[in-house]
């Protein structure tokens, strides 16, 4: 657990906050934190709690307490001794630690930690004092910070900090010095002049003082211009770093870990995507550490990527090095190895930052490594660096929606953004948090006063968001076409196939199916897209393209539609095989396919089917909806039952008939589905017609189908109170002679529906037991689900209520198994009925909500008005109450 006292007191279990139960627990946990795993006697957890007006039952009371916080924390507090003590991670811990290293970097880190005044809201009087010395620690090291990035030449930014600092601790001296040095370091001594003026009349309205000692020889000091108030003067060696952008936004958690990494590492790597806004990092990076390296900072731009120019040879980069140290040209030796061999002994004594922008690759990058230990090399490319030894590897992600945000105002105006927030948000997505995107749209509307925000999010909708974001010379097109143009022919063709995958995302079967290759080759082309930043990585298994790279990948030209054929293909085997583990009886057809894929995934299982088809989902939707997408909606139906995607079982299943129309078997097989999804959702009269159409073209041979046909029309006849039209229907079904026990086990149990509603007891009863022997020594469990359903509901009716509660409990128990939550649900229903415990209808609530069923009122209207008749079985519920 993670115990967090610098703002709001929070405790987290991994992403997961607990919530503590109240201002007494939280203020003897803050108590028992403050102590920093020491032991606190229970006096003082008294004292801590109440001051010094304890009630008379103070000790029990922490007892109790305590005994609460060990059920919300357990294993967290231990008894020792005379009192308690929490050994846990605490953030203050974390704060000191980093407090202790002393550095720019290790500080700003550590002051990132608060969110606020410490444990803001927990108020005990016998924790003041230890909060107080928390917040006063919290200044002492935001003024040694200060110090250092004085020292560190960081004068011009402290001049614009400092002030909002002081006005929020108004009496603090030190920061009051600390400002009139950075003012007298900017050429500003007039100003620092002023601020001892300011803090002299504030003290004496005040306080009735003087300024202390040390704040009046500043003043006499920067009144004289003593020479030692400047910045020591320093060998600064040259310097070729471009200016640091005045606009940089966000980044704070990447900031700070790259700046950890180059106190730690003597090499770090940002590596990240086209326009994720490498450089910028790097050069903001470079700026803030450019104090601890005197003797130079440089940067060497490697060409990895740069329109109409090769990346720079080792041996050319090397020379350019040395001639930016000073080295004379006639003298830098020819030769890889001789121009390494001098750039390590130049750098030897000295200490030089080094930015290699733009590198194209580890093997470019190595020989002009620094070899001396007071140097630092940052360097920045599209491709993965983690091969370089020894090196801190960073990778840039697209940026935090808050971030990006701050980013488009910065560009385009901070009240032109806040006056139409959400066609900002809605810009920012669709340039998919990339900052070169942002910047190209925002400079766009910047030089465009009549566009509204609303316009430029219109214009990257409907118009080509690739088309939109080009200005000038810079373009994310072009960004990314030059990461294109560094693949090989393979990997090339392979990008613009992946542009017209339908998936989110895809594993290397699918892309093996797309590609007409094996699942092993295709797996090593997408590990080299990823090492591009091509691709990014979801799971382990998984690739995903960043949207505005899929569309530029779209936009490749493929030579023909064979690879979409094989794709939709893969499909239509693979989701047989998962839905065929699903539903092993449920499916009427053998699905045919043009291409048969050579390679499929092995399917382990109910979890490996349902895993599989979770993670495709987008996938297979979009095939079904395509030509010659019937067969993939018929196979989708098992998955659309079993997890309650019945909007998307309708969709599919309408927009595969609209292609499918010229096909009787498919508009049978279609019209078929179509109908069960009605009877789910309770639309009985359009289930009806649409098995009236299925009817209509099925063949006269598929005697089967002609079977089922009948006996959802008894159903739907049941659903509606037409019982003797029902029971014609079912008795038409079982006079078909067609061979299906799970065809005849349904339609016996359906017929002992309308039998038991018809006043037929013994015979609905008979007719159930018989459909549940069918079903069980066929083994086919999709049907004794529903047979055990069926019988629970003609016994409920019957008054047989313990036979009832036995088939509803089977009935839930065997649907937990096979995870199918609708039949869970109804299951749950009957249950209620059956044993009159409203438990069952809150869980049974909780599912048909999920799914977004119709059948979910009727349930809710039970624990509407518990005891009341809701329904034709509630009679019975009322029986069950009396057992």
């Amino acid at each position: 657990m993670e115990f967090r006292i610098l703002g709001p007191l929070e405790v987290w279990s991994g992403r997961e906050r607990i919530a503590l139960g109240g201002p007494q627990n939280e203020r003897l946990l803050a108590a028992l934190l403050l102590a920093g795993g020491r032991v606190v006697p229970v006096p003082d957890l008294v004292d801590a709690l109440w001051g010094d007006a304890p009630p008379p039952t103070a000790k029990h009371q922490v007892h109790k307490v305590i005994a609460k916080l060990r059920q919300v924390l357990p294993g967290v507090l231990e008894t020792d001794g005379p009192g308690y003590r929490v050994d846990a991670r605490v953030d203050a811990a974390d704060f000191e630690a980093l407090a202790a290293r002393g550095t720019i970097a290790a500080l700003t880190e550590g002051l990132s930690l608060w969110r606020g005044p410490a444990l803001a809201g927990v108020d005990a009087p016998g924790l003041r004092a230890a909060v107080a010395a928390l917040e006063e620690r919290r200044l002492a090291v935001l003024e040694e910070l200060t110090d250092l990035r004085l020292a560190a030449g960081e004068s011009a930014a402290l001049v614009v900090e400092l002030p909002r600092l002081i006005e929020a601790h108004p009496y603090r001296e030190r920061l009051r010095s600390l400002l009139m040095i950075a003012l007298y370091r900017s050429a500003r001594q007039a100003d620092a002049l002023a601020v001892y003026q300011q803090t002299r009349a504030l003290f004496d309205e005040e306080l009735g003082i003087e300024p202390g000692a040390e704040l009046a020889e500043l003043h006499r000091r920067v009144l004289r211009a003593d020479p030692a108030l400047d910045l020591p003067v320093r060998d600064t060696g040259r310097s070729t770093l471009p200016y640091d952008l005045p606009d940089f936004a966000g980044r704070r958690a990447d900031l700070a870990a790259v700046l950890a990494a180059t106190e730690a590492a003597p090499v770090v790597a940002v590596d990240g995507m086209a326009g994720v806004g490498k450089t910028a990092l790097a050069v903001h990076v470079a700026h803030r550490v450019a104090g601890r390296f005197p003797h130079g900072r440089l940067l060497l731009d490697l060409r990895g990527h740069t329109p109409g120019a090769e990346p720079l040879t080792p041996e050319t980069a090397l020379a350019r090095l040395l001639a930016m140290l000073g080295v004379a040209e006639h003298t830098i030796p020819e030769g890889l190895d001789q121009r390494a061999a001098r750039w390590r002994a130049e750098l030897a004594d000295r200490k030089v930052l080094l930015v290699l922008d733009n590198a194209a690759s580890a093997a470019q990058v190595r020989p002009l490594l620094p070899g001396g230990s007071g140097c630092l090399a940052l360097i920045t490319s599209r491709h993965r660096l983690g091969v370089l030894d020894g090196a801190e590897v960073h990778t840039l992600e697209p940026m935090p929606d808050d971030d990006a945000a701050v980013l488009f105002a910065n560009v385009v105006g901070v009240r032109r953004a806040a006056a139409e927030p959400a066609a900002a948000a809605e810009v920012v997505e669709l340039c998919g948090r990339l900052p070169l995107a942002i910047r190209i749209a925002a400079t766009r509307l910047a030089s465009r006063p009549v566009w509204t925000v609303a316009d430029l999010a219109r214009r990257l909708r409907d118009t080509g968001r690739l088309v939109q974001l080009t200005v000038a010379d810079r373009s994310v097109a072009a960004a990314f076409a030059l990461s294109h143009r560094h693949l090989d022919a393979d990997e090339q063709r392979l990008l613009a196939l992946l542009g017209r995958h339908p998936g989110s995302d895809f594993e290397a079967f699918s892309v093996a199916a797309l590609a007409g290759t094996s699942p092993r080759q295709a797996e090593a082309s997408l590990e080299r897209l990823l090492d591009a930043h091509l691709l990014g990585q979801r799971t382990a298994d998984r690739y995903t393209c960043h949207d505005l790279v899929r569309q530029f990948a779209r936009e490749l030209p493929v030579d023909d539609e064979l690879p979409l054929a094989r794709l939709r293909d893969f499909y239509l085997a693979t989701a047989t095989a998962a839905t065929d583990v699903i539903s092993p009886e449920g499916r009427r057809f053998e699905p045919v396919a043009e291409l048969p894929p050579a390679h499929v995934p092995a399917i382990d299982g109910l979890d490996g089917a349902l895993a599989w088809l979770g993670a495709e989902h987008n996938a297979l939707l979009e095939f079904a909806a395509r030509p010659h997408g019937w067969q993939l909606a018929l196979v989708l139906r098992a998955y659309f039952e079993h997890s309650g995607h019945f909007g998307q079982w309708r969709d599919t299943h309408e927009r595969a008939l609209r292609e499918a129309e010229d096909n009787p078997r498919a508009t049978a097989l279609l019209e078929f589905n179509l109908a069960a999804v009605a009877m789910w959702t309770d639309r009985p009269a359009d289930g009806m017609a649409h098995l009236r159409r299925a009817s209509a073209v099925a063949a006269p041979s598929d005697l089967s189908l002609r079977a089922t046909i009948l006996s959802n029309l008894g159903m739907l006849a049941h659903q509606q109170f037409r019982d003797v039209e029902g029971a014609a229907y079912l008795r038409a079904s079982l006079a078909v002679e067609h061979g299906n026990a799970r065809i005849t086990a349904l339609a016996v149990n359906n017929l002992a529906l309308t039998e038991g509603r018809l006043g037929e007891p013994e015979r609905a009863m008979a007719h159930h037991r018989e459909a549940l022997a069918l079903a069980r020594s066929a083994g086919l469990p999709t049907a004794e689900r529903a047979v055990l359903l069926g019988t629970g509901e003609t016994a409920l009716r019957l008054g047989l209520v313990a036979e009832a509660r036995t088939a509803f409990r089977a009935a839930v128990e065997l649907a937990r198994a096979g995870r199918f939550r609708i039949q869970e649900a109804l299951a749950l229903d009957g249950l209620a009925h059956a044993t009159g415990d409203p438990a069952h209808w809150r869980a049974a609530l909780a599912i048909l909500r999920d799914l977004g069923v119709p059948r979910a009122e009727a349930v809710a209207a039970h624990l509407a008005a518990p005891g009341e008749p809701c329904c034709e079985l509630c009679g019975a519920d009322r029986a069950a109450a009396t057992l």
